[in-house]
């Protein structure tokens, strides 16, 4: 079945060919009712040949797009691009596995200030993290079969602690996406110099590309970056796996590796005490970031959704405990510390565990494109997270729209930039970055569970009260964490996301008031009866000069009207009778109207003549025709429609005054004869 259907084929008496009784895709129920369906196969492809570029350098460009990008999908593929466990796992946790690489050095780095010994502090630490990973986790997979249609921090505040909650939560995450692309981006091309230090001097410049591969292949569609990014995040979880259990192994054997030959970075002393504590602690929680992403992503699993999705947050949260507690544990034994040198303590601890020999290399550079690819996860859930607010409202439309490979591209294309600005604004630094991390979703995280526990009591279905008890404690546990950011991490940079979330929804209040003012500007009264329309009595061709653009727009004019006023300023008296004069002899159905402009204004004196002609005729609406080049290179947009507009811009909006583009294309010369 192809082409274009039109009918009922609801009814096997009217079968059309190609189209299977019983099939109500396309149905028409009112005689006056036409339903259409294109078909992907055919249409499209004659659409495409259609809009195939004519010179070389545009068919160039196409072919690059298509290797770039892919062919376009159609909406029938949509479940062909949902993912799979295995897909998915490396799409929407590679945020959280690639935390490992910098989550427990980032708390070395603060307690480091208060001198080695506090190091004592850290494996005590690390598992009050994991506790509140372990509570997050169950926490979230109810909230997945709560709202097995996708059930993110935004959708589940506004629907149950109303649209202010559900905004602040949005910006908190959206916030937190855009940093977890710097911070997990620069985490990896430190992997990358801490194995070859010569690189050390082009860290921006790499970072940058690095972002700007990340968007390319999110860009292709979900299911790609799904199939390109699984490799480099298996190769990551088996070689640090593998060093956790040969370096456990080892210790068990009264044998634990040694970490030789590095220098520890040389910080101002700070006083052992609660607030450094409280530091550590909160540094050491951006291992979790990302762990709400399964959640928002829902509706990108294959079915059954919700399902998959659980097993997908289990496994991950699973994995994400085992290694960072491992990480932690050999930092500890080893004697890691963040050296002055830059290199990374999971490459301290991979290189006393490995040695410096080909496995160490595998970990350096699977830790690279971890941290690379973690990016991913906010690929994958902001521009998910910027759609949902855009059908609400709450953000520009086009970030709700899908592009030609099913994505979100104007999302995608908004976290690239904004995250690169933001890494050229730090110079790449992580321990700059750091202390902005995590804030925000640490609040998406207290808003969504505290409305969970709203969700339980309204609902309150089988075993809501243990549900309502965990997503509180939840609330609770996660609300002390957001706490302990704001208070610990104030003073370093936190303050700029208190300041910033504020902002993004005092923005978002804003386009969503300014969409429903146009909606109640535009909008149709349900009894009102449109009025037949009125018929103009003036239609008004601009002209600059005589020529056949000018005569195009006239013929145009007269399928609309019986006369035509040809409106000609100018500020030469002479110039303006031959103007008249030559219309007059070749166009003798149009009226001639020469504006003289002594000041050599154009649009003032053609403004002034429209509104005397309203003003003697205030029930006619006018048209105004304004000839337009259509043009073929970028410069000519320079170089031709200036006038028109100027013209265009001084009359949109009007009252009974309706402007109409008449296109025109340049007729190339026809090849002379031999």
């Amino acid at each position: 079945m192809s082409g274009l259907i039109i009918g009922d084929v609801s009814d096997p008496r009217k079968v059309l060919p190609g189209v299977k009784p019983g099939d109500r895709r396309v149905r028409v129920n009112r005689p006056r009712a036409r339903f259409f369906r294109y078909q992907a196969a055919g249409v499209l492809s004659a659409k495409l040949s259609a809009e195939e570029p004519s010179t070389p350098v545009g068919k160039a460009l196409a072919r690059a797009r298509r290797v770039l990008f892919g062919r376009p999908l159609s909406n029938e593929e949509e479940g062909a691009e949902r993912l799979s466990k295995l897909k998915a796992l490396p799409v929407f946790s590679s945020d959280v596995m690639s935390s490992v690489a910098y989550a427990t050095e980032a708390s070395l780095f603060t307690l480091l200030a208060a001198g080695t010994q506090a190091f004592e502090w850290l494996l005590p630490i690390s598992f009050a993290i994991v506790g509140v990973l372990a509570l997050v986790t169950i926490s979230y997979r109810q909230t997945i079969r709560a709202y097995p249609n996708g059930g993110g921090s935004y959708i589940v505040a506004r629907a149950n602690l109303g649209p202010l909650a559900g905004l602040i939560a949005a910006a908190a995450l959206l916030t937190d996406y855009v940093l977890t692309v710097a911070v997990s981006v620069s985490s990896g091309v430190q992997a990358l110099y801490s194995a070859f230090p010569a690189l050390t001097s082009a860290a921006v410049p790499l970072i940058v590309v690095a972002i700007l591969l990340v968007m390319t292949v999110n860009l292709r569609g979900i299911r790609e970056s799904g199939t390109v990014f699984a490799a480099p995040t298996y190769l990551f979880l088996g070689s640090a796996l593998l060093m956790i259990g040969l370096g456990v192994v080892r210790t068990a054997l009264g044998q634990p590796p040694q970490v030789t030959d590095v220098v520890p970075l040389h910080l101002q002393a700070e006083t052992f005490g609660l607030l450094l504590l409280m530091r550590a602690f909160a540094d050491g929680c951006s291992a979790m970031t990302g762990t709400e992403a399964v959640a928002n992503g829902v509706p990108a699993f294959k079915p059954p959704e919700w399902q998959n999705a659980r097993t997908t947050m289990l496994v991950m949260s699973l994995l994400l405990g085992t290694m960072f507690l491992g990480t932690s544990f050999l930092a500890h034994v080893s004697g890691a510390v963040p050296a002055a040198s830059g290199e990374s303590v999971l490459s301290q601890i991979g290189r006393s565990v490995y040695g410096p020999g080909l496995l160490w290399y595998v970990l350096q550079l699977s830790t690279m494109g971890i941290l690379i690819l973690a990016a991913q996860t906010s690929f994958a859930d902001f521009p998910r997270v910027a759609s949902i607010l855009a059908h609400d409202g709450y953000m520009p439309r086009q970030f709700a729209f899908r592009g030609e490979r099913l994505a979100f591209n104007a999302g995608i294309v908004v976290l690239a930039l904004v995250s690169i600005v933001l890494v050229v604004a730090f110079q790449g630094r992580v321990e700059a970055l750091i202390p902005l991390y995590a804030i925000g979703v640490f609040t998406a995280f207290t808003l969504s569970q505290a409305g969970m526990v709203r969700h339980w009591f309204k609902e309150r279905g089988s075993g809501w009260r243990r549900s309502a008890f965990l997503n509180g404690l939840g609330a609770v546990v996660t609300g002390i964490v957001a706490v302990i950011f704001a208070i610990a991490k104030f003073a370093l940079g936190a303050w700029i996301i208190l300041v910033l979330v504020p902002i993004l929804v005092a923005v978002m209040l804003f386009i969503h008031h300014e969409y429903a003012e146009e909606a109640r500007g535009i909008a149709v009264r349900p009894k009102s009866v449109i009025p037949p329309p009125r018929h103009p009595q003036h239609v008004i061709v601009a002209a600059p000069a005589f020529t056949r653009a000018v005569v195009q727009a006239i013929r145009v004019g007269l399928t609309m009207a019986k006369d035509v006023d040809v409106v000609h300023v100018t500020d030469s008296v002479a110039e303006g009778e031959a103007f008249r004069d030559r219309v007059e002899q070749q166009v003798p159905s149009a009226v001639v109207v020469v504006v003289e402009s002594p000041y050599r204004s154009l649009v003032n004196p053609f403004v002034r003549y429209l509104e005397t002609v309203q003003a003697e005729n205030p029930d006619e609406v006018i048209m105004v025709l304004i000839p337009e080049h259509l043009a073929r290179h970028w410069w000519e947009r320079l170089l031709y429609n200036q006038n028109g507009n100027r013209i265009r811009a001084a009359l949109v909006g009007r009252r009974d005054i309706v402007v109409l583009d008449v296109p025109y294309r340049r007729e190339r010369p026809a090849p002379a004869r031999r």
